[in-house]
């Protein structure tokens, strides 16, 4: 492994012992700062570096400074956050850093240890081998896969909390490469942000599933359906009359289908947002706000927008059962969404404790890997036959 790294820390017999641990594990070139201000410096001067290890409790300039000022130079360096503080302010700073869009390798308390460190610097390798063993996505070969018919959409269940049930699911656009195979949305999605795509792919997303649900109805399947508005494609005006036009083409019935918005969409252009979102309303199509509890002015949002549908986080959702904090969250997000007559979907439910734990607390509908991962519409349809006849088996 070669690599550049940086250690950022105002402890010098620390400092000198973390960069001798980066070049024990294969570091190329490790350089030190003492604290956010040095480390400014450092990387305007000699970066970028390939990672970066931040001490957050630093007199003066401090790691929280250093991570703004990294998201002002859109630095892509990877993280390795370190601490003596209590846990509750690490997760805190984790959060804050992939708020600015940083990547975060991973948290590690002091004192550090040279096996944790080579721990995450060996899943580095893996990903970063994985992403160079991969054709690069261009505007271009999107464009062309686009045109192909290769972005479809994959459909992944959400079953009611207290049957077990399978009611709905939620559409989610994936590239099957003839060459590459499937291809993350992480990859081609952004691409599509940036160079005016996502309308076209939306739509495209939106006529397929909605087909394909009408098909399902006619087969005896009977699923709602949610698709995932972006930002950019909110300020559409006329998304509302489109969407009304595919969803009679498919002789799908509106309030079947749920759109998904974040709640970052809503920062840009709150008013054209809102100008699209109450006219899908009144169109009869249903709206759902995802990662509840994670953006700006929750509250505030809740009550503006005319939402049928509250999702929460999966990042509190997966710890629930092992942190009682993020149990709180969820179980008071399930409250609110009862307070305000909305459904409850909890996100990220990967085991039966988690699963067991959310019917209790009077969530609605269930969704994660417990359950299926997003599958192609011949796979998610005899996933639901499948799960329908065992649960009749059952009774």
């Amino acid at each position: 492994m070669s690599l550049s790294a940086m250690v950022v820390d105002d402890d010098e017999f620390v400092r000198s012992t973390l960069k001798r641990q980066m070049t024990t594990l294969g570091a190329s070139r490790v350089e030190t700062a003492a604290n956010g201000d040095e480390a400014a410096s450092l990387l305007r001067e000699q970066g970028p570096f390939d990672v970066i290890l931040l001490d957050l409790m630093m007199p003066g300039s401090d790691g929280i400074q250093f991570l703004r000022c990294l998201a002002e130079m859109h630095d892509s360096a990877d993280l390795i956050l370190t601490s003596s503080l209590d846990r509750k302010l690490l997760e805190t700073a984790e959060s804050l850093a992939r708020a600015h869009a940083l990547h975060v390798l991973g948290v590690l308390p002091k004192p550090v240890r040279s096996s944790a460190i080579g721990e995450l610097l060996a899943k580095r390798c893996e990903r970063t081998a994985r992403r160079f063993a991969a054709v690069p996505v261009t505007v271009e070969r999107l464009a062309a896969a686009m045109k192909a018919g290769h972005i479809v959409p994959y459909f992944q269940p959400k079953v009611c909390a207290k049957t077990g049930t399978p009611r709905s699911v939620e559409a989610l656009a994936r590239w099957e490469d003839p060459t590459e195979g499937l291809i993350s949305p992480a990859r081609f999605i952004p691409i599509a942000d940036r160079h005016g795509l996502i309308d076209e792919i939306t739509a495209e997303i939106s006529r397929r599933a909605m087909t394909t649900v009408a098909a399902w109805s006619d087969q005896g399947l009977y699923a709602d359906l949610e698709i995932n508005l972006s930002a950019l494609t909110l300020e559409r005006i006329e998304l509302p009359d489109r969407m009304i036009s595919l969803a009679a083409r498919a002789g799908l019935d509106p309030d079947r289908i749920t759109f998904e918005i974040t709640e970052s969409a809503l920062i840009g252009h709150l008013s054209r947002s809102l100008d699209t979102l109450t006219r899908l309303r009144l169109k009869g199509f249903r709206l759902a706000v995802d990662d509840f509890g994670t953006g700006y002015s929750t509250m505030s949002q809740l009550k503006l927008l005319p939402l049928s549908e509250l999702k929460i986080d999966l990042s509190f959702v997966s710890r629930a059962t092992r942190d009682s904090e993020a149990r709180a969250i969820v179980e008071s997000c399930v409250a609110l969404a009862r307070q305000f007559g909305l459904v409850s979907v909890a996100e990220g439910v990967e085991d039966v404790e988690t699963a067991s734990l959310l019917g209790d607390m009077g969530a609605t509908l269930l969704q994660g890997f417990h359950f299926s991962k997003a599958l192609p519409a011949d796979q998610l349809s005899d996933w639901w036959r499948a799960r329908n006849s065992l649960r009749a088996g059952t009774r």
